[in-house]
C-alpha cells in the first residue's frame, strides 16, 4: 500500500515538473528574440511602440503582449524613375537620380512610415521634388559637368560657346544642394548620398539633335566628296599632262628613227643603183608589172608599144 502511494506521489511530482518546465520553455520562447548585425528592432505593446533595440544579440520582451518588428540599420538603396524637367537655360531634359538613406530613429520611423516600403515612397516624393527645384536653378552644363576642362572628343555640333561655362563646382554642387534640400528628420530617416545617374534630352529634343548631327555629317561627307573630286581632277590632269609629254617625246623619237631609216634606205638604194643600173632597171620593171597586172586585168597593147616589147623580150 505504501509503495503504491509513493509511486503515485512521484508520478504527480514528475507531471508537475514537466508542466512547469513546459511553461518555462514557452515563456522563454515567447519573450526571447535575437537582433542580428545590420538590424534594429521596434517593440510594440498592443500595437503601440514602447521601445527600440539597436544593439545586436539576445534580448527579451514581455511575452504574449509585446511584439517585435525588424528594421534595417544599414544604408538602403533608392533608385528613382527618370523625370522630365527644365533647366534654368530652358533645356528640357530627362534626369535619373539614385540615393542612399538610413533609418536613424527607428521609433519615429515606425510611427510615421512603419515599413521600409513606405519610406521608399516618401523618398520618391521628396527627392524628386528637390531634384526638380535644384535643376531649375542651374544651367544644363552644371548638371552634366563639374569642371571647365576642355573635352578631348567634342563634335562640332556639340561644341560649347564661350559663355557656356560651369559655375561653381558644377555637378558636385548640384548633388550637394539636392542632398541638403531633402529633410527626413521628422520621419526618423536620413539621406546620406545623392548622385545623378543619367542626364538626357527629352525625346523631341533628341530627335532634333540627331537630325542636326546627321545634317552635319552629310555636310562633312559632301565636303570630303568635293575634295576627293578636286583631288581626282588634279591627278587626272597631271596624268594627262605626263602622258601627252611622253607621247610627244615618243613621236619625236619615232620621227627621228623613221628619218634615219629613210636616209639609210636612200643611201643603200643609191649605192645599189650605182653598182648595177641594169639590175635596178629590171627591178623597176617588175614593180611596174606587179602594180599593173592584177587577176582581173585586161590589157590591149599595140605591137610596137614598149610594154609589149618588154613582155615579149624581157632580156632586151
Amino acid at each position: 500500500m505504501n509503495r503504491k502511494v509513493s509511486l503515485n506521489f512521484y508520478s504527480m511530482v514528475s507531471a508537475i515538473l514537466i508542466l512547469v518546465l513546459g511553461v518555462v520553455v514557452v515563456f522563454l520562447y515567447s519573450s526571447a528574440y535575437v537582433v542580428e548585425e545590420g538590424k534594429q528592432v521596434i517593440v510594440t505593446q498592443f500595437g503601440r511602440p514602447v521601445g527600440g533595440v539597436k544593439r545586436s544579440g539576445l534580448h527579451f520582451k514581455k511575452p504574449f503582449i509585446q511584439e517585435i518588428h525588424y528594421l534595417e540599420s544599414r544604408l538602403l538603396p533608392w533608385d528613382g524613375a527618370p523625370e522630365s524637367m527644365q533647366t534654368r537655360d530652358k533645356k528640357r531634359i530627362d534626369i535619373d537620380v539614385w540615393a542612399r538613406w538610413q533609418i536613424i530613429d527607428p521609433q519615429k520611423f515606425f510611427e510615421t512610415r512603419r515599413t521600409e516600403q513606405q519610406g521608399q515612397k516618401t523618398l520618391d516624393d521628396l527627392v524628386d521634388s528637390a531634384v526638380r527645384d535644384v535643376v531649375a536653378r542651374h544651367n544644363l552644363i552644371d548638371v552634366v559637368r563639374n569642371s571647365n576642362e576642355p573635352l578631348i572628343y567634342e563634335t562640332e555640333e556639340l561644341q560649347r560657346g564661350a559663355g557656356d561655362q560651369v559655375t561653381g563646382r558644377g555637378r558636385d554642387q548640384v548633388e550637394e544642394e539636392i542632398l541638403q534640400g531633402v529633410d527626413l528628420q521628422e520621419y526618423g530617416m536620413k539621406l546620406t548620398k545623392v548622385r545623378i545617374k543619367r542626364v538626357n534630352y527629352v525625346e523631341s529634343v533628341r530627335r532634333t539633335v540627331y537630325e542636326r548631327m546627321i545634317s552635319e555629317r552629310l555636310r562633312i561627307a559632301r565636303l570630303y566628296d568635293s575634295e576627293a573630286i578636286e583631288e581626282q581632277n588634279k591627278i587626272l590632269g597631271q596624268t594627262k599632262k605626263e602622258l601627252d609629254q611622253i607621247e610627244g617625246e615618243m613621236e619625236k623619237k619615232a620621227a627621228e628613227i623613221r628619218g634615219a631609216a629613210d636616209a639609210t634606205v636612200i643611201q643603200l638604194t643609191a649605192a645599189a643603183y650605182g653598182k648595177s643600173p641594169e639590175f635596178f632597171e629590171f627591178l623597176r620593171r617588175l614593180e611596174v608589172f606587179k602594180e599593173t597586172f592584177k587577176s582581173d586585168t585586161r590589157l590591149i597593147l599595140s605591137t610596137d608599144s614598149d610594154l609589149m616589147r618588154l613582155l615579149k623580150e624581157p632580156d632586151r
